[in-house]
């Protein structure tokens, strides 16, 4: 069984429009997402924001990794209540200027631990792709 998950889109707006969606890590342009507080600044590194979710979820994240040159930040879930049925999972956005036309090719990725189920990666495609069309939306605007 597969431990990760990759979706991507393109995204009609260029990268540095994209990137500064992305990076305030805050899901803005997600209808599942209800609020999310930030315990620093979004781009600290090992800042945790507080993300609840329409149906009620409340995680924790913990930004590990954040590139301005990659256009790419790695976080972490480390709480959620409800608890996930996965031990732990890793995941990552990379935003990649398609040059010609000046659009933006949206990547993210989801590294799982090995106890994770069929389940768990098919909800991680199916809401990432939502979110991905959300942000195409919400960025064409």
């Amino acid at each position: 069984m597969s431990t990760s998950n990759t979706e991507s889109r393109v995204i009609k707006a260029p990268v540095a429009k994209v990137w500064a969606a992305l990076k305030k890590q805050d899901f803005a342009f997600w209808s599942l997402v209800k609020s999310v507080e930030l315990s620093a600044s979004p781009c600290e590194v090992g800042g945790i924001r507080t993300t609840t979710f329409t149906d009620g979820t409340v995680q924790k994240h913990r930004l590990l990794e954040l590139s301005d040159i990659g256009y790419s930040l790695t976080y972490e879930i480390i709480d959620s209540q409800p608890a996930v049925s996965t031990l732990s999972a890793q995941h990552t956005f990379k935003v990649i200027p398609i040059t010609a036309d000046d659009t933006s090719l949206v990547q993210w990725s989801s590294d799982f631990s090995s106890d994770n189920s069929l389940e768990v990666v098919m909800d991680a495609k199916y809401k990432k792709l939502d979110a991905l069309e959300e942000l195409s939306k919400a960025l064409q605007n």
